[in-house]
């Protein structure tokens, strides 16, 4: 990612959460525009599957090429975009197209969850690891229903809203601490 920020000239690579959104200094359309060898030369090779998969730059630029043709250019567009559930719907479709999605979508849901909807997670394997050490044993859509199933029983004892994003990203960093 920096390295991707300082070859584009873009002065803030990362945005606190609480901070408001700076100017677009890279918008989705100009990513679109990039051609796979040119990405990869400012990030890496790794592939969307250890199984053939395509390199993550060509994932990526297929998915802006995506986003850009539903007219989501910017960030605020696909906030906004997620306000409307039938054209996230046609535009998950879209994305699922790519190679290596895989068949539970997990990168798409990451995608979803990094745009702002916070009852999306990324039962990636980190996280299955650690259900499984605690006890489950089921695939990534069956850890998403059980995730999104302990929402109003985490917000009732917590006595705050949780969402399913905070409990995904609370068992992430829990995994990430049980590995050292």
């Amino acid at each position: 990612m920096h390295r991707f920020a300082t070859a584009y000239a873009i002065p803030q690579a990362l945005v606190p959460i609480e901070a408001p959104l700076p100017a677009d200094y890279f918008p989705l359309t100009r990513l679109a525009s990039l051609e796979v060898e040119e990405l990869l030369g400012v990030t890496n090779r790794q592939r969307t599957s250890t199984r053939g998969g395509i390199v993550k730059a060509e994932a990526a630029l297929r998915y802006a090429q995506i986003l850009a043709s539903h007219q989501v250019a910017t960030l605020d567009d696909g906030i906004a975009l997620l306000s409307r559930s039938k054209e996230v719907q046609v535009v998950d479709d879209a994305l699922a197209t790519v190679p290596g999605d895989g068949q539970f979508g997990i990168r798409r849901s990451y995608l979803w969850m990094l745009i702002g909807d916070d009852e999306k997670i990324k039962p990636d394997r980190m996280v299955l690891r650690w259900l499984s050490r605690n006890g489950f044993d089921g695939d990534p859509l069956q850890a998403e229903r059980l995730i999104l199933g302990t929402v109003a029983r985490v917000s009732a004892k917590l006595g705050r809203n949780v969402t399913a994003w905070e409990i995904d990203h609370a068992i992430w960093l829990a995994a990430r601490g049980s590995r050292r």
